[in-house]
């Protein structure tokens, strides 16, 4: 954690819950990695002959597949089985009862004993009809499922101690050895799909036949370059066909060796005219200064550099430096490209921060502080330069004013994986270098013979856990224990001078995600990330960007991943009675006080205390009931920085004894009712 907790709330709920955020001294000498491990099959035998077995880590004991989808990309929709193997080291031993929710037939193993099996059914979970002893330090679990006959399957574990109601087992909580061959060669194979998709490898190996991508990922492009005249300087257009990764290491465009200083002069000749650049008026005053503030603010500073400040890798924290952005942009496109990303690039992966006209401004005043005179175009031949566009193919990645030729490069399924692109030491200067690490090249040779049919299966949990990273949601985002690189940041900087708290992301309260495929209504969290849904917490400084073109697949793995299909919990209507009785429940001296902190609809809170809450009146809408069920009995649990306070005592009452006899669930339950009525 970035943030220290006090001593006694961290004893209070080890002691309490048993959960074991601290573990057992590990009893093998093997590394051991966080999660579990799962391992995909199909139930076809000839099937599985074809495609063999695929095992891969998981941050959760729980899954769902619908019909026409796959668990993994490397097997086909069908009939198959997922068995999941972790590790649960416990500081002490004690008893837990064991729950499981889903569908498809299924058996839960503790510690080499069976303690449940059958066949599961929506809506009704089974149960150990006694406590499981757990022991000290390692217990084994090992859950596997059955799909139905046409690839369906849900599973959900949960488990309960004497402290703690029903809940999922927490991801941090998990931990398998990290040099599993299995989840070793199967998370290389991810890591090369994700590669596959990144550098657009399937735009110059075609297979044969057309293929369908499942989720479009093959027709991905760059930047459509037919304005780039009018966007981009001209000495940053030398810079990059000269060695992008010079420019910026994590450039994904490949260099071009066989382009000599002339060749490279021809074809900026030709971009150049693609476009016209505009003349855009001067930065107000002052203007920079509020943009190098709303930068900090915005949480920009979680995936970026700022271009003031050199690299330091000590506070790098996989962050995107900007320098180079001075030498690249011109003023007025810069501006337009901050206000809507996706105009010249539909999949990139800088998000939509909706930003107004006075804020794209200021930043692209500030990012532009320091730039330096633009330099004179080189002087180049634009028709050689186009026919050199046109040789190398620029037009299978990018929108170019070119003649289709129908060349390309060798068929996808003819490849050998150690030639080209992905040789050692490239032979040909023709060969584009794009500067992959040994590891990398490894991954991709190792995905190439699973690439034709792979891209071709809808598989929303391995979609989700590849864009993850590639839409870098932990930048901002904390997940299973770990902190985002942001908070991880803001702890470094702190150490020299406290900032305040609009710049940190725990004190503002940016949320974690990793219960949020639980937590979260699949329509709901949706229309949030494509844009279409205002945010529930607008206080906050840093806004959650739009993600329009993958976000909404991201949503649909994630909840996935928690053992949930795509359909929302369907409505019921309030009890009215209940519904009273919550409404006094969220007042201040009746009840909770759960408006001190908390908005009604167009009624703001009455007096907030260190963190405003969100709207009760989007609750319901928003809200898995279960979850927020979890949370009123014990926020510290799922979230040590929540300042949400704890209200039921170890026995399940509240101090409001003439409600509903102080049962804590019934009385959350009133409160439930009471959000249903709110619009």
């Amino acid at each position: 954690m970035v943030r220290s907790v006090p001593t006694s709330l961290a004893a209070a709920w080890l002691c309490a819950a048993l959960l074991p955020a601290l573990r057992a001294q590990n009893q093998s000498a093997s590394p051991r990695a966080t999660g579990l491990k799962v391992t995909y099959a199909p139930l076809d035998p000839d099937q599985r002959r074809k495609e063999g077995e695929h095992s891969v880590r998981a941050r959760v004991l729980s899954l769902c597949v619908e019909r026409g989808e796959a668990p993994t990309p490397l097997i086909a929709p069908g009939m198959f089985e997922a068995t999941f193997r972790g590790l649960l080291p416990l500081p002490v031993r004690d008893r837990y009862r064991f729950r499981v929710e889903g569908k498809g037939a299924f058996e839960l193993h503790v510690n080499g004993e069976k303690v449940l099996a059958g066949t599961l059914r929506p809506g009704k979970p089974e149960e150990t009809a006694q406590p499981v002893r757990l022991q000290k330090g390692d217990n084994e679990i090992v859950a596997r499922i059955e799909s139905s006959a046409i690839g369906e399957a849900q599973l959900r574990v949960s488990w309960s101690g004497a402290e703690f109601a029903f809940e999922p087992i927490a991801p941090d909580a998990w931990q398998w050895p990290a040099d599993d061959a299995d989840v070793v060669a199967g998370q290389q194979l991810q890591r090369g799909h994700e590669l596959f998709v990144e550098r657009r490898c399937a735009r110059c190996h075609l297979p044969d036949e057309p293929v369908t991508s499942a989720y479009d990922e093959l027709d991905h492009k760059g930047p459509d370059l037919r304005a780039v005249g009018a966007r981009l300087q001209p000495g940053f257009l030398v810079e990059w066909l000269k060695d992008p990764r010079a420019v910026r290491p994590d450039a994904t465009m490949p260099r071009f060796r066989a382009l000599g200083e002339r060749d490279v002069a021809d074809v900026v000749a030709f971009l150049l005219q693609q476009g016209k650049p505009v003349d855009a008026p001067a930065f107000a005053a002052g203007v920079a200064d509020r943009g190098a503030v709303r930068f900090l603010e915005l949480g920009c500073i979680a995936c970026h550099v700022p271009p003031e400040q050199s690299v330091d890798p000590t506070t790098l924290h996989d962050r995107i430096p900007l320098a180079f952005v001075q030498r690249k942009w011109r003023p007025g496109p810069l501006e337009q490209y901050l206000r809507e990303p996706g105009h010249d690039q539909p999949h990139t992966a800088m998000p939509d921060f909706r930003l107004d006209a006075e804020d794209a401004d200021a930043l692209a005043a500030y990012l532009l502080r320091n730039a330096p005179t633009p330099g004179a175009a080189p002087a180049g031949d634009a028709e050689a330069g186009r026919r050199l566009a046109q040789k190398h193919g620029c037009d299978r990645c990018h929108d170019l004013p070119l003649p289709e030729t129908g060349n390309r490069s060798q068929d996808l399924r003819a490849l050998h994986a150690d030639h080209g692109c992905l040789a050692d030491r490239p032979d040909k200067d023709d060969i584009p270098d794009h500067g992959l690490l040994a590891a990398d090249r490894q991954a991709l040779r190792a995905f190439l013979p699973h690439a034709a049919a792979a891209t071709t299966h809808r598989a929303p949990m391995d979609f989700a856990a590849r864009n993850l990273v590639a839409l870098r949601c932990t930048q901002c985002h904390a997940l299973d224990g770990r902190a985002s690189a942001w908070a991880q940041l803001v702890a470094t900087l702190a150490h020299d001078e406290p900032l305040p708290p609009e710049q940190d992301p725990i004190a503002q309260g940016v949320p974690a995600l990793t219960w949020v495929g639980s937590k979260l209504q699949p329509g709901w969290m949706e229309r949030f990330v494509s844009g279409r849904e205002p945010s529930p917490r607008p206080w906050l400084h840093a806004r959650m960007p739009s993600f329009a073109a993958d976000g909404p697949r991201v949503v649909m793995g994630l909840v996935r991943m928690h053992g949930y299909p795509a359909a929302d919990e369907p409505e019921q209507p309030p009890d009215a009675g209940l519904a009273l009785q919550g409404a006094r429940l969220v007042k201040i001296g009746d009840g909770f006080g759960c408006v001190q902190c908390h908005g009604v609809g167009s009624t703001p809170p009455v007096q907030v205390f260190e963190r405003q809450g969100v709207n009760f009146a989007v609750a319901a809408a928003r809200l898995r009931r279960d979850y927020y069920m979890r949370w009123l009995l014990d926020p510290p649990r799922i979230d040590l920085e929540s300042k949400m306070p704890k209200f039921a005592d170890s026995k399940g009452k509240t101090p409001f004894t003439d409600v509903l006899d102080g049962d804590a669930r019934r009385q959350f339950e009133a409160i439930w009712h009471w959000f249903r009525t709110l619009k």
